[in-house]
C-alpha cells in the first residue's frame, strides 16, 4: 500500500509539472505571440477599389485644368478607399485607388457605392489625345491646344514627379534685340530650346520662345528667366519670370 501511495504522488507530480510548463508556453489565450509584423498584417486586408464607370471634365480656365471623377462600390460595410494615386507615363495617366479593412470585423453585407475627384497634373502639355486608366476603366481626353506655362504663371507652384516632361512659352521678339535668358536648377533639364517665329507678314511682330524641360531629380526646384539684350548691363529694371516645382 505505501508503494502503491509513493507511485500515485509522483505520478500526480509529473502531471502537475507538466501543466505549469504548457501554460508557461502560452499566451493568450493558449496561442503563441506574434512578431509585430505579423499581428500588424494580419489585422488588415488590402485589396483594390471595383472601379464602375470614370467621368473626364476640362475645367473652363487657362492653363486648362483636368478632373477625372470615378465610381464603384466596396463589398461591404467595413471596407474603406485607403488610398489614390496618379502617376503619367508618355501620354497616358494611371491611377490606382485601393481599399482596406479590418480583417476580424463583423461587418454589413450590403456594398456601399463611392466616387472619388482626381485632378490631373496637365500643366505644361503638348495639345493632343491623353489616355486615363482607373484600376481596370479606361478613357481618353483631347487637350486641343498647348497647355504650355506662360507668363501669367509667373511666382507660381507646381508639382511633377522625376521624369515628367513640361512646356514653357514665353513671348519673345528679337527683333528688339531682347530675349529670354533661361535658368534652371540641376534637378530640371532643357530637352529642346526655340524661338517660334509669329505666323504673320507683319515685320518686326514678335513670336515664342519655347522651352521643353524634364524634372530629372526630385527636391525643390527652380525656373528663372530674364529679358534683356545680352550686349547691356542687367540694371534690374528688367522683366523677370519664375516659378518653383516640387519634384517627387
Amino acid at each position: 500500500m505505501v508503494n502503491s501511495s509513493i507511485n500515485s504522488m509522483i505520478i500526480l507530480s509529473i502531471v502537475i509539472t507538466l501543466v505549469m510548463f504548457s501554460g508557461c508556453t502560452e499566451n493568450n489565450g493558449g496561442q503563441p505571440q506574434d512578431d509585430d509584423n505579423n499581428s500588424n498584417n494580419a489585422q488588415f486586408i488590402h485589396g483594390n477599389a471595383v472601379v464602375e464607370n470614370i467621368d473626364i471634365m476640362i475645367l473652363e480656365s487657362f492653363p486648362v485644368q483636368v478632373m477625372v471623377k470615378a465610381a464603384g462600390y466596396l463589398p461591404d460595410g467595413c471596407t474603406k478607399i485607403d488610398n489614390v494615386t496618379t502617376s503619367r507615363e508618355g501620354n497616358t495617366f494611371t491611377i490606382g485607388i485601393t481599399t482596406i479593412r479590418p480583417a476580424d470585423a463583423i461587418c454589413t453585407q450590403a456594398i456601399a457605392p463611392f466616387e472619388e475627384s482626381i485632378p490631373l497634373n496637365v500643366l505644361g502639355l503638348r495639345a493632343g489625345t491623353y489616355n486615363v486608366t482607373v484600376n481596370t476603366v479606361s478613357d481618353s481626353f483631347e487637350l486641343h491646344m498647348d497647355n504650355a506655362i506662360t507668363e501669367d504663371f509667373n511666382g507660381s507652384n507646381m508639382e511633377l514627379k522625376t521624369g515628367d516632361i513640361f512646356y514653357i512659352n514665353l513671348n519673345e521678339n528679337p527683333t528688339t534685340g531682347f530675349s529670354w535668358q533661361m535658368n534652371t536648377t540641376d534637378g530640371l533639364v532643357v530637352v529642346s530650346d526655340e524661338y517660334i517665329a509669329p505666323d504673320t507678314g507683319l515685320v518686326g511682330a514678335g513670336g515664342v520662345h519655347e522651352w521643353e524641360m524634364r524634372a530629372v531629380a526630385p527636391g525643390t526646384q527652380q525656373v528663372t528667366a530674364v529679358y534683356r539684350r545680352s550686349w547691356e548691363d542687367v540694371t534690374g529694371d528688367e522683366q523677370i519670370f519664375g516659378f518653383t516645382i516640387e519634384v517627387v
